[in-house]
């Protein structure tokens, strides 16, 4: 009989790899994205009644960086609702770290506390929010290139270009059918257009430079949706945020975007927005896993 020797080494290095914990399964993209994109609603009273008749206003995105979470949307949105003498609201879903639950949390969107970025007509919107004890909303991350941990960073330092594959998540105000719970629809497309200065009109004024066109399919509701460069996790760093969406034609058949730079830049301005004394978070709700 052959008697079979292990070296010590090869015995450490087996231990070590069987004495590594089970990894969950990973949360899939759209589990993530139930969370990291939301519904920019109207008010506050239909809200908390729960009642069937809430619209939806947009699409916002949660974005994390340096330690501070922001939510970011169109720009228009907010100037619209300011105009309009009102504020808005979103319905949030949350794991709770210490039950391992899902939650809804309901957050506050003052129209006076959003921060536009510096350029007129650049159509980018940013609030930074306060931390919730034991809960933390799925983001993207952007870390500048000067951070030590920039490798981690999901918004790109050099904008995308034609003919980028991408998807588009956001939430239509009328899809034709009802659901129980809020979900994000998706649409696959491309990056079509690109020209570097002041080509196309919206309504009488010009869209920002650095604006790129998309080849997809978008509703009107969509303002605000986060677009991203492919299906992996949300957490897997492979994940880029490419732009926002920020109008679409007549037709539905392309539509408008503001490229990563511009949403880094509303994220640089808004770093330091003070939020002592602002309570977003409230309105706690179980829902069903």
């Amino acid at each position: 009989m052959r008697t079979l020797l292990i070296s010590p080494i090869l015995l450490a290095v087996g231990l070590l790899f069987f004495s590594k914990p089970i990894v969950a399964e990973e949360e899939s993209l759209y589990s993530q994205l139930n969370k990291a994109v939301i519904r920019l609603e109207h008010s506050e009273q239909i809200l908390l009644e729960g009642a069937d008749n809430v619209y939806g206003l947009g699409t916002a995105f949660f974005v994390h960086s340096a330690g501070q979470l922001f939510v970011v949307t169109a720009g228009h949105i907010p100037k619209d609702a300011m105009k309009n003498h009102y504020d808005m609201h979103a319905r949030v879903q949350v794991k709770n770290e210490k039950t391992g639950n899902n939650e809804v949390i309901s957050l506050k969107l003052p129209t006076s506390r959003w921060l536009h970025h510096p350029q007129e007509d650049v159509d980018v919107a940013a609030m930074r929010l306060g931390k919730i004890v034991e809960r933390k909303p799925t983001a993207f991350r952007y870390e500048p290139q000067t951070s030590h941990e920039s490798s981690e960073n999901q918004l790109p330092y050099v904008d995308t270009e034609p003919p980028t594959s991408i998807l588009v998540f956001g939430f239509p105000l009328d899809l034709g059918f009802k659901l129980s719970e809020q979900r994000p629809l998706g649409r696959l497309g491309i990056v079509a257009m690109q020209t570097g200065k002041k080509f196309l009109k919206i309504d009488d004024k010009f869209t920002d430079e650095r604006a790129y066109l998309i080849d997809a399919r978008i509703f009107p509701g969509n303002s605000g949706s986060p677009i991203i460069n492919h299906s992996r996790p949300l957490l897997d760093p492979g994940i880029e945020l490419l732009g926002i969406v920020i109008a679409t034609n007549s037709a539905l058949d392309f539509a408008v975007a503001e490229p990563t730079s511009r949403i880094r830049e509303t994220l640089d301005a808004a770093k330091n927005q003070d939020i002592r004394g602002f309570d977003c978070w409230y309105h706690l709700d179980p829902i069903s896993q």
